[in-house]
């Protein structure tokens, strides 16, 4: 008699297999001189041509030679298929910051809208939102400016780096209006060489040194703005462009009287507050350059609320309010949710009214009647 459960399975006694060693093969890493990319390309391969225009657009934007990135990021975004998204939203955001950088704001814009309405997670709006900054830093469109850095810190709220970059618009603004004749001062910001000068604007490039072979001949790309807009256009990724005039600097609110002088300091010194606070969160999860580039970062803010004389007992009120929900945990899922959302649908940006009303409306009252403020402002 059997019982249930106790029997043996067949497989117990069936021959185990015999296990035979399979000798690897060795495995060689492909070794790449400095600056390969830059020798002429011979071979046929459009993925290897891709790399190479790719990788020449991005050294040449790093040696701010941003005309020479238009023809290399161009020639690239040619030979780059359709379904890969990735690299093609990278090579638009490269043209789109090259054109920024020779005065070229329109196309610029264009790109970053045509990014924008291709977006479909959180890291795409990120790197849109940035490029926006960027853009309208340049042309001087704070209204916008300040609407993209909101979305920025709406997207991520606890990320100190987003909320220094609005104290320092919010400063610039005050700063401003306080001297009309500097109208852009910044801290520690650096600043593009040559970025937007007229003769950038109108400067157009020849030639490009650089060659590749095609069918046995070696062709070189052509390199002027005018061309490169032909080429975006005839590969359907722009609509074609017209030419916009430089737009001027634009203040983005009636900033009539000391009233609305003292909302925009206090403002600034909310956003430094909670770029401090956030800084001292992370300073003992951080070593190595990070901590040390966080430490200066502090220090500098530090030395901002002082020079914006904020009292005492205003530091601790905004401070307390600006840490109520600075929360480890929470902080870690929220973050978490932010890095991890699929759809922007579950997303909430905010910028404008609703933004100043949710991260300003319960500090700003209180603040303002006291009257604090109004000699930094004078």
């Amino acid at each position: 008699m059997e019982f249930w459960g106790c029997e043996f399975d067949d497989s117990v006694f069936t021959e185990t297999r015999e296990r035979t060693s399979v000798k690897l093969t060795s495995y060689n890493a492909k070794f790449c001189e400095p600056e390969w990319f830059c020798e002429e390309i011979t071979t046929e391969d459009e993925l290897e041509k891709q790399k190479a225009f790719k990788f020449r657009g991005d050294l040449a934007y790093r040696r701010q030679d941003f005309q020479k990135a238009l023809c290399e990021y161009s020639s690239c975004l040619m030979l780059v298929p359709e379904g890969n998204i990735a690299i093609r939203r990278d090579v638009l955001e490269g043209l789109a910051r090259s054109f920024c950088q020779v005065g070229s704001h329109g196309e610029a814009m264009q790109i970053a809208e045509q990014l924008r309405n291709e977006a479909t997670n959180s890291s795409h709006l990120t790197v849109v939102l940035n490029l926006e900054v960027t853009i309208y830093r340049s042309t001087g469109d704070l209204r916008e400016e300040f609407s993209s850095l909101q979305q920025l810190v709406s997207l991520y709220p606890y990320n100190p780096w987003h909320w220094k970059k609005l104290a320092v618009a919010y400063m610039n603004l005050l700063q401003s209006l306080s001297s009309p004749s500097s109208l852009r001062t910044t801290t520690n910001e650096p600043k593009a060489q040559n970025g937007g000068s007229e003769e950038m604007v109108d400067a157009k490039v020849t030639a490009c040194p650089t060659t590749y072979r095609e069918n046995g001949k070696y062709v070189k790309p052509q390199c002027s703005r005018k061309a490169t807009e032909d080429l975006l256009c005839k590969s359907n990724r722009i609509r074609p462009i017209e030419e916009k005039a430089n737009t001027q600097e634009q203040i983005p609110w009636n900033c009539q009287g000391h009233e609305e002088m003292k909302d925009i300091w206090l403002r600034t010194c909310i956003c430094f507050v909670r770029a401090r606070l956030l800084f001292c969160m992370v300073k003992f999860q951080q070593s190595s350059f990070v901590s040390e580039r966080n430490k200066r970062a502090q220090e500098e803010i530090d030395r901002i609320l002082h020079d914006l004389q904020l009292k005492e007992e205003t530091l601790h009120l905004i401070t307390e309010v600006m840490g109520e929900d600075l929360v480890v945990e929470r902080l870690k899922e929220e973050s978490q949710d932010a890095e991890n959302s699929s759809s922007l649908a579950c997303l909430q940006v905010l910028s404008g009214p609703m933004f100043e009303e949710k991260w300003f409306g319960k500090i700003r009252e209180t603040v303002l009647l006291s009257g604090e403020g109004t000699e930094c402002c004078l």
